[in-house]
């Protein structure tokens, strides 16, 4: 079943072919890097297919590129990629990088969502990745193609045939092959192959990286800002903290967040304030109905006091006339009394007045 691969491939290598000697390694590095390309390079005289407990029987297996795509890139039980000839199982994902995967997809979507600037691919979609002495076949954990990119891909392609724009690969300890083969081998094939950015994510922490590739084609590190927030040199404006990833906030939680509103569940917030407008117009339409009751009530209060006003002067009109009455009664009583008195009076004197 295995094909023997040509003498170039199989010959052992004291480097990998992305190894620059003029980048000087500590000891110890160096030592792992001959380990690891003893491990790569070995020819199939040298290694046996293997399996242990947390391996296929199919890593480390020699096979030609026509044989793993039409038998090892499809295949749903594990997932292998080709390097140069021979196949390299991924490994499992643990609960704790399926979290950190699932709320970096979770962010991404609502990015995407938002913002079309290309397609997000997450279902192992292989690309091929050719260089002078070598090539490989990778399938990152996740990867996205931009809109500007020449090569997209059909609805219902299974490859991609081109250069992802971005990819991402998330880590399990596990394995510390396949650690080094992400953290080394596949950052130097990324960086050579053009690959504008990528992420490495360890869901401990201690190998997560962020990469991109500069004018000179050379990886360098995305540096988060003063604020601790990582941009994205390919998404305008996709940002996010690092510790996010691992304290993994509710999508709910990041909408009241200035680094994540512009783009995490717009369409709600756009709901959100439409509602708030809403509540706020009902309250102002209520406080002015309000108002006007208040108007009315006010309004009927002084027309009440105005109508009590006018009863209370028509009665103290009324009783000034009824009084003014009573007095000009009284007055003609008293003048017609003073009359009698007059007339009395008269006759007495009249009594007493001697005669003439």
């Amino acid at each position: 079943m295995n094909t023997v691969l040509s003498q170039s491939i199989q010959e052992k290598q004291e480097f990998p072919f992305f190894y620059d000697p003029v980048i000087p390694l500590d000891q110890k590095r160096h030592i792992d890097h001959l380990h690891y390309v003893d491990h790569i390079w070995k020819t199939d005289s040298d290694k046996k297919t293997v399996s242990c407990d947390n391996k296929s029987i199919y890593d480390g297996m020699i096979v030609s590129e026509e044989e793993y795509w039409s038998k090892y890139y499809e295949m749903s039980d594990v997932y292998l990629e080709w390097n140069n000839g021979r196949l390299e199982e991924k490994p499992m994902p643990d609960r704790e990088s399926f979290e950190l995967y699932s709320w970096l997809w979770r962010l991404l979507t609502e990015y995407f969502d938002t913002f079309d600037e290309g397609m997000l691919m997450g279902l192992e979609t292989g690309f091929k990745l050719n260089f002078d002495n070598h090539s490989s076949i990778r399938k990152p954990d996740l990867a996205f193609i931009h809109k500007d990119n020449p090569n997209q891909m059909a609805a219902f392609d299974k490859t991609y045939h081109g250069c992802f724009d971005i990819c991402f690969e998330f880590l399990s300890d596990s394995d510390k092959a396949a650690i080094e083969r992400d953290t080394v081998v596949k950052k130097h094939e990324y960086e050579k192959f053009g690959v504008k950015e990528y992420y490495i994510l360890d869901r401990i922490g201690d190998e997560t990286a962020f990469y991109y590739l500069n004018p000179k084609g050379i990886y360098q590190t995305l540096k988060p800002d003063n604020d601790g927030v990582i941009h994205s040199t390919i998404l305008n404006k996709f940002k996010f903290r690092e510790e996010d990833l691992y304290n993994r906030p509710k999508m709910m939680q990041l909408i009241d967040d200035n680094v994540y509103q512009d783009f995490v569940m717009v369409e709600y917030q756009k709901e959100r304030e439409a509602r708030k407008l809403f509540e706020k117009q009902a309250e102002n339409a209520r406080i002015e109905t309000e108002n006007a009751r208040i108007e009315t009530e006010n309004a009927r209060i002084e027309t009440e006091n105005a109508r009590i006003e006018t009863e209370n002067a028509n009665v103290k009109a009324k009783t000034a006339e009824s009084l003014a009455k009573k007095e000009k009664q009284r007055a003609n009583q008293a003048e017609l009394r003073i009359q009698e008195l007059e007339q009395e009076l008269g006759k007495l004197r009249k009594q007493f007045t001697p005669e003439h």
